[in-house]
């Protein structure tokens, strides 16, 4: 008797081990079962970003972003125009779309990338002129849009491009330059994304007369001191170049006249990305610093 029950305890024995071997196994199955779930899910969740990212920058013309570039940042939506650019009647009205919730809306009508410093966009803007169009959108905790363009030309027989206007000289009344008094200034050279470097200086020159009275004291073609502060060649991410300056001073006759103003262009951004030139003739306001004493 003895006998027989020590053999049934050890086929209990035998019989358990089994069953607690047949469940370490199945549990093993489970994880590995739930860990293959999961990683199917983190795989499908990451396809699914990477398609809605690839969707956002399509739909903003701008491509990939660069591998280096970090965390991902929503883009605002291009802004859109309500005209399709061409030609048109004078007095056209041109209206600024942006999708994105809140965004503002920023143009220039110069030939200079707008910045949240340029334009407001509030409303309908009457074209009577052959117009150049660039227009970006800002919004809350994004980064601004694409840069959209658009050309309009007016169908009168006689349109060309408009005519920038001569400056008139800026006329000191009481011997000195006063800040806030407005300068124009041109570009004298190309300078272009690929070639130039932070640093750089920008050929710009004094586009009109600075008189006291009847005398010149700043002639029209002095050089300006701006620099470039930044500068990046289009990439092959389809990332556009950009270039930007900040003018800095003028020096007359020994003196140096303190200014503020600068300017930011971009090339076009997406598929066939292009680097920023900056064309001999644009012009750009500057704005004197600081009252000056000028006598003649």
């Amino acid at each position: 008797m003895k006998f027989v029950a020590v053999i049934c305890l050890l086929s209990s024995s035998y019989l358990y081990g089994q069953d607690a071997a047949a469940m370490a196994v199945q549990q093993a199955n489970d994880q590995a079962m739930m860990a293959t779930q999961t990683a199917l899910q983190m795989q499908q969740q990451a396809l699914q970003t990477t398609l809605m990212v690839n969707q956002m920058m399509e739909t903003n013309n701008i491509g990939s972003f660069p591998e280096s570039s970090g965390p991902l940042i929503g883009v605002a939506i291009t802004p859109t125009f309500s005209v399709k650019a061409g030609k048109i009647e004078p007095g056209t009205q041109v209206r600024i779309k942006c999708t994105t919730h809140y965004a503002t809306i920023y143009y220039t009508t110069d030939g200079w990338t707008p910045t949240a410093a340029s334009l407001h966009y509030t409303g309908p803007i009457k074209v009577n002129e052959n117009t150049h169009f660039q227009a970006i959108a800002v919004g809350p905790n994004l980064l601004h849009s694409a840069v959209a363009r658009a050309d309009y030309w007016i169908t009168a027989p006689s349109a060309t491009a408009p005519a920038v206007p001569v400056a008139q000289p800026a006329l000191i009344t009481d011997g000195v330059l006063h800040a806030g008094t407005p300068l124009r200034l041109r570009v004298d050279k190309e300078v272009s994304s690929s070639t130039a470097e932070v640093g750089d200086t920008i050929p710009l020159l004094l586009d009109q007369d600075v008189k006291v009275g009847d005398t010149v004291v700043a002639a029209k073609g002095t050089p300006v001191d701006a620099l470039l502060i930044a500068a990046d060649p289009a990439s092959k991410h389809n990332v556009a170049g950009d270039l930007v300056f900040r003018i800095r001073s003028l020096t007359v006759r020994g003196k140096t006249i303190p200014l503020m103003g600068g300017q930011t262009l971009e090339g076009q951004g997406g598929r066939n990305s292009k680097d920023a030139v900056i064309d001999p003739g644009l012009t750009v306001i500057a704005v004197v610093a600081k009252d000056t004493p000028l006598q003649p």
